[in-house]
């Protein structure tokens, strides 16, 4: 059902590829470009005690670029025909429960709310509680390209990409994770959708009928620093 289960956002606005060389590690490499071990290594879905082999090539970070998926699940997300102008809106949705899975929501869905396609987002961003603190998965609206199940409008469901973060956030805020990992999608989103930061909005922003969803503590503007 899911296509992928991500890992951390990395920032990949103005990195650099380095091949590597015989006698090369990651800590030489680390101190080579001067950045840290543990962010060089998360870039490169790597442990900070991973062995390199001569001739991989490894992404090395720039600095104070916004957050990007990793290239690993860039690459599954690729493989998705997406037709030009397919999609106009990304909007963000939390589950309202403490904690939640894609494939948790996907059964809710499909047996209490009589959703033919299941899952009503295209992606579910975990925070720790069901999921990894972070992880993104993305399911079968996205990987099929069909229409979202998340408004109150079948026109906009139409056009609208859906993004649900577990979490209840009218009781706390995302953790710090999950809303670089929002953020990273959405940069990811908006590059391959060929859409603008107008087109990020919260579900209590464009929906036809009032709702409070993603929550009074959902920082909109914390996010929206993050978007490029």
């Amino acid at each position: 059902m899911a296509l992928a289960a991500l890992f951390p956002p990395i920032s990949v606005m103005a990195d650099k590829i380095h091949v590597v060389r015989k006698g090369e590690t990651l800590t030489g490499l680390s101190r080579l470009y001067d950045v840290p071990l543990k962010e060089l290594a998360k870039e490169n879905d790597l442990t900070t005690s991973s062995k390199i082999k001569i001739g991989e090539k490894l992404v090395i970070p720039g600095k104070n670029s916004a957050p990007q998926i990793a290239w690993s699940l860039k690459r599954q997300l690729d493989r998705i025909p997406v037709r030009s102008r397919r999609w106009k809106n990304i909007v963000i949705h939390h589950s309202a429960t403490p904690n939640g899975t894609l494939k948790g929501m996907d059964r809710y869905h499909r047996e209490e709310r009589h959703m033919q396609n299941g899952l009503a987002y295209h992606f579910v961003v975990g925070n720790g509680k069901g999921m990894k603190d972070g992880e993104i998965a993305a399911g079968e609206r996205w990987t099929g390209q069909i229409a979202g199940g998340h408004l109150a409008s079948e026109s906009l469901n139409q056009v609208s990409l859906g993004i649900c973060l577990v979490g209840n956030f009218e009781q706390a805020e995302p953790t710090s994770r999950q809303l670089e990992s929002l953020a990273g999608l959405i940069n990811y989103l908006i590059s391959r959708c060929g859409l603008s930061r107008n087109a990020v909005k919260t579900h209590q922003q464009i929906n036809t009928v009032f709702t409070r969803c993603p929550g009074r503590k959902f920082p909109v503007k914390k996010l929206m620093e993050m978007v490029s």
